[in-house]
């Protein structure tokens, strides 16, 4: 039995006998427990049973289990002497699990509740889950909005019944941690350092109390999760090491990006200034061309003449100065010759 949850229920509630209904809701495909107190001194040895009204009938659906969790049972109910306090478990909920129960000890009542199951959207599944030795698991519950006001608790199925890791005082177990965002209703648990203690089957679910004089609770179970526990795998550590060296290619991929547009940026600056470069060699080659050209060219004579009257033949200097055109129509060409002298 749950020393801790029980102990939290009953400082929790007042319970009498012969109450008023109370009203307890869940939702379809999730589960429930429901809890009635008793006078210890008076039904200590009584025999505790659960039924379902109909009509001027009560039909027993349970009665005392050793184990609140028995898996071939929808309903269970165990029996807290020392408390005063039967549990009672229903499990995978249905429409037609809507109506009035009593809580019993032999033929006299305890308690009377009023059980509303309602459809549920977000909630009432089974998930598998797993988590690695030493690592961390993080458990996501969604809840119903009219829960809000609720206390939200995660329950384990140990040893035939069900622990919950959370109190008024917080967490009973430092591992654990939660967080509520009331808004998106939805809590989250962490479970650091994980071990192979840790695996088994969780329930999100959440601690109310009603409104009524009474403040009887009742505690809905919204999500069954099966965490896995298992040590990486050459597997893992190979998904692991994929995921490294991609990050990494990718790293290398923008490092020679950013090297390749920093080196085309300094390969246009040399460009620019090699134009430059050409500009000023052309004009020096065109003071160059345009400097003054010299050669020396014999007198060609007069071959018609006498041969008396030939002289020597002597070499003349001509100086030219020739400028390369700019421009064919603006070209000047300048010779200056010295004639020879007869």
């Amino acid at each position: 039995m749950m020393k801790t949850l029980l102990f939290f229920t009953i400082c929790m509630i007042k319970g009498h006998m012969g109450d008023a209904a109370d009203a307890v809701t869940g939702i379809t495909g999730g589960s429930v427990i429901i809890h009635c107190v008793y006078k210890p001194e008076t039904t200590k040895e009584s025999a505790k049973s659960f039924c379902k009204v109909s009509g001027s009938e009560c039909t027993t659906m349970t009665e005392v289990k050793n184990d609140l969790w028995i898996p071939e049972e929808r309903f269970s109910l165990t029996d807290d002497k020392t408390l005063g306090l039967i549990s009672v478990l229903i499990r995978n909920l249905t429409i037609n699990d809507s109506g009035t129960y009593r809580c019993k000890a032999d033929s006299k009542l305890i308690q009377e509740k009023k059980l509303d199951v309602e459809e549920g959207s977000c909630c009432g599944t089974s998930e598998e889950q797993t988590a690695y030795l030493r690592g961390t698991a993080v458990i996501r519950c969604k809840y119903p909005e009219k829960y809000n006001s609720g206390i939200m608790q995660l329950f384990k199925l140990q040893n035939g019944s069900l622990q919950s890791f959370f109190t008024l005082g917080g967490a009973i177990d430092p591992r654990f941690s939660l967080y509520e965002n009331k808004q998106e209703q939805v809590f989250t648990v962490t479970i650091m350092n994980v071990s192979r203690h840790d695996a088994g089957v969780y329930f999100c679910g959440a601690h109310v109390t009603n409104n009524h004089p009474t403040k009887i609770s009742y505690s809905p179970l919204f999500t069954e999760i099966q965490l896995h526990v298992t040590e990486k795998t050459d597997a893992s550590v190979l998904s692991d090491l994929h995921v490294i060296i991609t990050v990494c290619v990718c790293l290398v991929l923008l490092l020679a990006g950013g090297l390749s547009v920093l080196l085309l940026k300094r390969r246009c600056k040399k460009t620019q200034g090699s134009g430059s470069s050409d500009q000023r060699s052309t004009g020096d080659y065109d003071e160059v061309v345009s400097s003054a050209y010299y050669a020396t060219i014999p007198d060609s004579g007069n071959t018609s003449l006498h041969p008396s009257a030939q002289k020597p033949i002597t070499l003349n200097t001509v100086y030219d100065t020739a400028h390369l055109p700019t421009n064919p129509s603006d070209s000047d060409f300048y010779t200056l010759a010295e004639q020879p002298k007869i």
